[in-house]
């Protein structure tokens, strides 16, 4: 679905209110700041794919503020990665600042306080989701906030132009390739934010989160092999057991547990690609590591509220097969 929210057509004198309510509505609650002594002009348009929001936001000066009044108030947590198109911003959180130049990037939370600065005309791509779907591929937040990812670095240099494909063809295409693109999106994204971690981070802590970084792209790598657990993640990345798991218990999670659940994150993706159509659903589960289809239905099932055979069966428009057929 896309949305167009736009000033042109709204009385000077109320410009102002129309573009903080606007934002409030599109990204979480905010207080927008515009100059009061000239026109202002603000424009949003925005697309949304299975939580994802891909949005263009096109305007003049302004700050905005996220503050803990607004914060106390939220319903939703958000992650939020504002790249930068044309002009000049900044974005402060957790005590750092970024400032962005075109192609350049950087993420905030919405659980935390932050500022964004425009001291001109400018646009933006932000990308907006659920603040869990970010947590699990990069954690804890409080390291990754705030911190420039430049257009001219390796990986940086691969994010926008493919983001702002994205964003302009992702309500024109199949919704399963859609979900595939977006995935694409925020994996350059993460990459890059890994790609950056070594050169802007100092000390144990950061030492220890470029480490989970690396362990949950080795889990990720190898989710196919169904003897994958703590030893064998462990040995790949040269460290003992315990030590890995530490770090996943750093996180509120344990190394077994995070494979689970990006097992059936894989799972689901692949029972929605068009590329896996002839495959049945026990050929898809073994690729995403289960031995036992029994199991990985129960699971499937918990983690998504339907078994799989019933899931696959809806994105297709066809009932789920009454006896328990799994080649669907």
């Amino acid at each position: 679905m896309r949305t167009v929210l736009t000033t042109s057509e709204i009385a000077e004198r109320k410009r102002a209110q129309y573009w903080q309510d606007a934002v409030c509505d599109t990204f979480v609650e905010l207080d927008c700041q515009v100059r009061p002594d000239r026109p202002f002009f603000g424009e949003l348009v925005t697309t949304e794919c299975e939580g994802l929001h891909f949005s263009r936001v096109r305007a003049d000066e302004q700050t905005v503020k996220r503050t803990p009044r607004r914060i106390s108030r939220a319903r939703e947590e958000v992650m939020l990665i504002s790249l930068q198109v044309s002009g000049v911003g900044s974005v402060s959180q957790d005590g750092r600042e970024a400032r962005l130049e075109a192609g350049d990037f950087a993420c905030y939370d919405s659980t935390r306080p932050y500022t964004l600065r425009f001291d001109s005309t400018f646009e933006q791509l932000v990308l907006h989701m659920p603040r869990e779907a970010m947590v699990r591929r990069i954690g804890r937040t409080e390291a990754w906030t705030a911190r420039r990812v430049a257009a001219a670095s390796p990986v940086g240099s691969l994010v926008m132009p493919f983001v702002r494909r994205t964003a302009s063809i992702v309500s024109e295409v199949a919704p399963a390739t859609a979900s595939r693109l977006s995935e694409t999106c925020l994996s350059l994204v993460t990459a890059a934010l890994g790609d950056n971690l070594s050169d802007t981070f100092e000390g144990q802590s950061a030492a220890r989160t470029a480490l989970t970084f690396r362990a949950k792209a080795v889990i990720e790598n190898n989710l196919h092999d169904h003897t994958l657990n703590t030893e064998k993640v462990a040995a790949m990345l040269g460290i003992s057991p315990r030590y890995l798991q530490d770090l996943f218990q750093a996180e509120h999670t344990t190394v077994s547990d995070w494979i689970w659940v990006r097992r059936l994150e894989k799972s689901r993706r692949d029972l929605a690609d068009p590329l896996r159509a002839r495959d049945s659903i026990a050929q898809i589960a073994l690729a995403c590591g289960f031995l036992d289809f029994g199991h990985f239905s129960r699971r499937y099932k918990e983690a998504f509220g339907m078994p799989p055979r019933q899931y696959r069966a809806a994105l297709r428009g066809l009932s789920a097969p009454a006896n328990g057929d799994n080649r669907a």
